[in-house]
């Protein structure tokens, strides 16, 4: 039998061998040789478990993968026990119990005789939580890879068996592959719901919806309607291969000369073209409802990015200290103390005030009266004044001068009073 690609290189090598198949004395006995073996065979059953695609292992079965020609490992059910106690493995019916979400959905494959503690201690079946929790990694990582939405199409929700077929490159059968979706509901990523007729239903978690994942009826319907579409596509193909096979067919009897025959086939490959125009019809409308119901969850994301961008203003304002009222009574007060500024300029630039403003304001007034009555008495009478002299007073003149220039201007007053 060749060697598998998990087995170590001492593998080949006989004399070792000899030793790790053997059976493996108490620790206490010999600690070295105990531990040797329980970590050989612990690391060699993880290695198994990820090469063979399958996280449930017992016993028995492990006894025929590791066999080496007429060798059967002797030390194994101390390695399970070890493994069981450290808790890298756990017993079926353990797994069942600690995950009361899969008594819900009744998986079959879970067998009462296996949890019972009178089974036979070789059949009873055990889960690689390592290998279980890779294999759930991987599932999860293909899903992301191979079933990216398009535009607003949500492709969360994937029927149990179609993803089952899907995923055979990563586990080896239906049971490796429930319990790496035990896992990936443990951790919150995936939910398992039924569609209206009893089919099981994935529903993987979407990277904008916060909190657990929960199936609600809308998923059903969603389901319905791909499965609806599915089932349209089958037609539309089957159809245009009947009108094709029709058309062929019409072609072949018009070469034989059967005209009748020939126009029969022509009538069929209208009627399947017919079909085929209104079940595309169908398939249509059932593919807008879809990408409306992706276009609302992509709305209400939006919705929902603004009600976070508004409670995260109004936290920020209300950090800070402000809000309308306190801006407000604010720009108030800065008006107030800008009228104040002017009135102290204002204040500052009239001067200091006399006590004897009355007395000039008084004297002012009769000073007003005065000019107005001086006013009123040179227009009752006519005096006419002599011109205005335009000769120049010459600064260097005699005194001689002086006094004839005086008497000219007597002169003058005279002759203009006569």
């Amino acid at each position: 039998m060749a060697a598998k690609s998990y087995f170590p290189e001492v593998w080949s090598n006989d004399l070792q061998m000899a030793g790790l198949m053997s059976m493996v004395k108490l620790r206490d006995v010999n600690p070295v040789d105990y531990d040797r073996k329980i970590t050989f065979w612990t690391d060699l059953i993880g290695k198994s478990c990820l090469a063979e695609k399958d996280c449930v292992i017992s016993l028995e079965k492990l006894k025929k993968r590791f066999r080496r020609g007429d060798q059967i490992p002797g030390s194994l059910d101390v390695v399970l026990a070890d493994m069981h106690k450290k808790g890298e493995i756990l017993t079926v019916g353990e797994v069942r119990s600690k995950d009361q979400g899969w008594l819900q959905w009744g998986y079959s494959l879970m067998r009462s005789s296996l949890w019972s503690s009178q089974a036979n201690i070789s059949n009873v079946e055990y889960v690689h939580l390592p290998t279980a929790q890779a294999q759930a990694r991987q599932i999860l990582e293909f899903y992301q890879t191979e079933y990216v939405p398009e535009d607003d199409m949500p492709l969360e929700i994937v029927e149990y068996d179609e993803f089952k077929d899907a995923c055979k490159h990563i586990v080896e059968d239906e049971t490796s592959f429930h319990y790496a979706l035990t896992e990936l509901v443990r951790k919150g990523e995936l939910t398992i719901g039924s569609s209206k007729t009893g089919e099981q239903i994935l529903k993987f978690r979407d990277a904008s919806v916060r909190g657990p994942i929960q199936w609600t009826e809308s998923d059903a319907s969603v389901h319905d309607m791909r499965r609806a579409m599915s089932k349209l596509e089958r037609e539309i193909r089957r159809l245009e291969e009947k009108a094709k096979k029709a058309e062929q067919d019409a072609r072949i009897s018009l070469r034989s000369g059967d005209r009748n025959k020939a126009a029969h086939h022509l009538r069929a490959k209208k009627r399947a073209l017919r079909e085929v125009e209104a079940k595309d019809n169908q398939y249509q409308r059932l593919l807008e409802m879809i990408h409306q119901l992706g276009q609302t969850k992509q709305n209400k994301n939006i919705l929902d990015a603004y009600k976070a961008g508004v409670d995260a203003f109004k936290s920020t304002l209300e950090r800070q200290g402000v809000n309308p009222d306190q801006i407000d009574e604010t720009l108030d007060s800065v008006s107030e103390a800008m009228s104040m500024a002017n009135d102290i300029r204002d204040a500052i630039s009239s001067g200091v005030p006399s006590d004897q403003n009355e007395e000039l304001e008084a004297e002012l007034e009769s000073i007003l009266n005065d000019n107005e009555y001086k006013q009123g008495d040179t227009e009752k009478f006519d005096i006419r004044l002599p011109s205005v002299p335009t000769d120049e007073i010459s600064a260097k003149a005699s005194g001689a001068d002086r006094e004839e220039v005086l008497f000219q201007r007597l002169k003058k007053l005279r002759e203009v009073a006569q």
